[in-house]
């Protein structure tokens, strides 16, 4: 008795500093502060958030817990990557939206975003869709769409089901001999209480003590602070070293990169990925027949990019991918507004806050009806 009671009286303070560094640092929000507890503030008191970027932040399950806070339906959804983000509820005149848009999008994302609104029950009036030439470089997707994979999956199954003619495509055959219904997604953002005392969340939060890094973000009605903000409706309003950034600055960023042969995500693009194409076809289909007003939107390079993306043969593939577009358009009959040719909207270097994201007050300028 005396020996467990040796070994407890030991090893309690060790419990403890895991728990204490577990909670003080909270990487990756489970303990003191969650997304859950973000998207009330956001939601529930039209609160804007600081300091996520600062603690590296998940969008994405951000994301899910501001929509699955939310009432009722919005009028107008947006979705897509970083290069939407800045699209305002002030843009589009009405309260009911909200910008969807995630960074390092890919088409499994749109999926995603998707399948929590059809799980939820949440499909908007109008949707408008941003869609990046990268989008079908298969190439270069990512892992990040993986935190809402069960959502992708649950969406990829209503898409096939909707093809089939049916609700949803049956899961494989079980040892019944019976198919099973797709089960509805479940993804915490919310406490995980097995990280207060996680030994491997333990030894990742030690290495971030150093550089004084943890979760921590603060409330404000402020709409641009000077820091990253993320917005109640979903936009963002980037920090004030970016909203005043020297032209000269952007010019010599994108000279780099066209020096070294890279625009983003584009790079190895041989073709377009097929597949991808076919699931944006199909989401498209399956929001139109059910009531959503789908609006496609293609956002445009800097007059440098572009100019380098014509003269570069391993990127005329962009211009395959616009065109596809527009015909993907006129087949689903929904409106395509913008173009990745920047001079539809006369979009100069003096408007973007770096490389590839045009400044907020030049959003709409972008964002004209071409067929």
């Amino acid at each position: 008795m005396r020996k467990w009671l040796k070994a407890a009286l030991f090893l309690l303070p060790l419990f403890c500093m895991v728990a204490a560094v577990n909670w003080y640092v909270d990487s990756y929000a489970y303990l003191r502060i969650t997304y859950d507890q973000i998207g009330g503030q956001m939601i529930g008191n039209s609160m804007n958030v600081a300091g996520l970027e600062e603690s590296d932040f998940n969008d994405r399950k951000l994301l899910l817990a501001c929509l699955k806070q939310q009432k009722e339906a919005k009028k107008l959804i947006v979705a897509g990557s970083s290069r939407v983000m800045n699209f305002e509820y002030g843009m589009f005149g009405t309260d009911s939206f909200y910008n969807t848009g995630l960074s390092e999008s890919t088409i499994y994302d749109l999926l995603a975003v998707t399948g929590i609104l059809v799980e939820e029950n949440k499909l908007p009036e109008k949707m408008l869709i941003g869609v990046d030439a990268f989008l079908f470089n298969a190439s270069h997707n990512n892992d990040r769409w993986k935190e809402l994979e069960e959502y992708a999956v649950y969406m990829e199954a209503q898409l096939e089901g909707a093809d089939a003619g049916g609700s949803a495509r049956p899961e494989p055959m079980d040892g019944s001999g019976t198919a099973k219904e797709p089960e509805a997604p479940s993804v915490s953002t919310g406490t995980d209480a097995r990280k207060w005392l996680s030994l491997d969340y333990f030894r990742y939060n030690v290495t971030l003590l150093p550089e004084g890094k943890r979760f921590d973000v603060s409330y404000t009605r402020d709409w641009q602070t000077e820091q990253y903000l993320k917005h109640y409706d979903g936009s963002i309003a980037y920090q004030r070293t970016l909203r005043e950034v020297d032209v000269q600055e952007v010019e010599e960023l994108t000279r780099q990169s066209i020096e070294e042969q890279v625009v983003y995500r584009m790079t190895d693009f041989k073709e377009i990925d097929e597949e991808s194409m076919r699931l944006l076809s199909a989401l498209i289909a399956y929001l139109s027949d059910r009531g959503v007003e789908v609006i496609l939107y293609l956002p445009p390079y800097s007059p440098m990019m572009y100019n380098y993306i014509e003269s570069a043969g391993q990127y005329q593939i962009t211009f395959q991918v616009e065109e596809r577009v527009k015909q993907l358009a006129k087949e689903q009959g929904v409106p395509l507004y913008g173009s990745y040719d920047p001079a539809g909207c006369g979009l100069e270097m003096t408007d973007l806050y770096d490389i590839y994201h045009v400044k907020t007050e030049k959003m709409m300028d972008t964002f004209y009806l071409v067929n």
